[in-house]
């Protein structure tokens, strides 16, 4: 179904597969570039997951998407991570939770009032120029940006979480965000897990029990489990729907010659952290831009995420996958010592191959003799697994 203004198939210039912020964000950027422009999507609900970025992130990206940084997102200070390793450190890196509907809200009104055209369908095929929808409908456009996420991948972060009423002082620090605590979950023999934490506008909090990576994933009802002992500890009872998270580190990107795929399609989700959503906000007006100007998109979403970053992230999953609790505590207790800049190059998966690599080392030497020696190994396999895979094609 068509929804107006309507622009006849042939005369687009853009079309974008998928409403999600990679997508929207692309679709927006198009149609405010002059660009006669159609976002296919089944629905344009607000999204439902909670979107969370650095907040220099949020900051560099509500510019180019017409937002106004203090409306889109609730920003949090301190950004708090806890090892037993380490004890407590409080990053000056500020984090930032997106407002779903203040920036969805802003974000499809930039796309309409641009003169953008929706399509209530969803895309079932797309081969070059031409995409097909789920009614038979076949649209054509000049470029077509494919944003309709990843495979389901081997390894996922799953995480399980509860609003409960607020404040929660002994958990989540007051104005500020708990990102990491690796000792509120601890358990003899149980998989790592940390506990994550933010407060919400409303006085609530919300606290999610997190495995950061796990080859396969950790099954959810283990991560209620645990998140529902820890709440029954402090008192604190659930307030609202449960949130459960599933995101693939190593969905296979879409095939090629399928349109230019952006966001999750395009290998953006960050492959240790499964953090996508900055990079996708920030890529969708610069392919906008490349488009407006007649350059090759492409080039814009290669220049997103380096092939050798890509490929040192993947190991650092790799390495990450098979660490118990202690080694895992161990090794995040080493990562935030490290200075600000390092860590975040390697938590941004558009960083040069040269900083991700040199923030690999620094935690390295951070650790222990026998943490290296622990780490070193799951880098042999990590590798071997990783060439295997690419030798196999699926390029994970």
């Amino acid at each position: 179904m068509w929804s107006s203004p309507a622009v006849p198939p042939a005369e687009l210039d853009v079309l974008v597969a998928g409403s999600g912020p990679a997508g929207l964000s692309a679709a927006a950027g198009c149609a405010a570039a002059g660009l006669r422009t159609a976002l296919v999507a089944p629905s344009l609900r607000v999204w439902p997951a909670t979107y969370c970025l650095w907040a220099d992130e949020l900051d560099a990206a509500a510019g180019p998407l017409g937002l106004d940084p203090a409306a889109a997102a609730a920003r949090y200070s301190p950004t708090v991570v806890r090892t037993a390793a380490g004890g407590e450190r409080r990053l000056a890196r500020g984090y930032a939770r997106l407002r779903n509907d203040v920036v969805h809200a802003a974000v499809l009104d930039r796309f309409r009032t641009s003169g953008g055209t929706v399509v209530t369908d969803r895309v079932t095929a797309v081969s070059g120029r031409t995409v097909v929808l789920a009614g038979g409908e076949r649209l054509t456009a000049r470029v077509v940006l494919d944003a309709r996420g990843s495979g389901p991948g081997t390894a996922q972060q799953r995480a399980w979480g509860e609003v409960v009423a607020g404040p929660v002082p002994d958990l989540v620090p007051p104005g500020g965000a708990l990102l990491m605590d690796w000792t509120a979950l601890a358990a003899p023999g149980a998989p790592p897990a940390f506990l994550y934490g933010l407060p919400l506008d409303d006085g609530t909090v919300l606290l999610e029990a997190t495995s950061l990576a796990a080859r396969p994933p950790l099954p959810l009802p283990g991560l209620r489990d645990r998140l529902a002992a820890l709440l029954a500890a402090y008192g604190l009872r659930p307030a609202g729907e449960a949130e459960r998270v599933a995101i693939p580190l190593d969905g296979a990107s879409r095939a090629a010659g399928t349109g230019t795929r952006l966001g999750a399609a395009a290998g953006l989700v960050h492959p240790a952290t499964g953090y996508s959503v900055a990079s996708s906000l920030r890529l969708g007006p610069q392919v906008a831009a490349a488009l407006a100007e007649g350059r090759d998109p492409h080039v814009v979403v290669r220049a997103a995420r380096p092939r050798t970053t890509a490929a040192l992230l993947a190991l650092g999953r790799e390495v990450l996958l098979p660490l118990d609790a202690a080694a895992t505590d161990a090794f995040f207790a080493a990562f935030f010592t490290l200075p600000d800049r390092a860590w975040s190059a390697y938590l941004d998966v558009g960083s040069p191959p040269p900083a991700v690599a040199a923030a690999m080392a620094r935690v390295f030497a951070a650790l222990s003799p026998a943490q290296r020696a622990r780490l070193l190994g799951g880098v042999a396999r990590g590798a071997l697994r990783l060439t295997r895979a690419w030798a196999a094609g699926s390029g994970r």
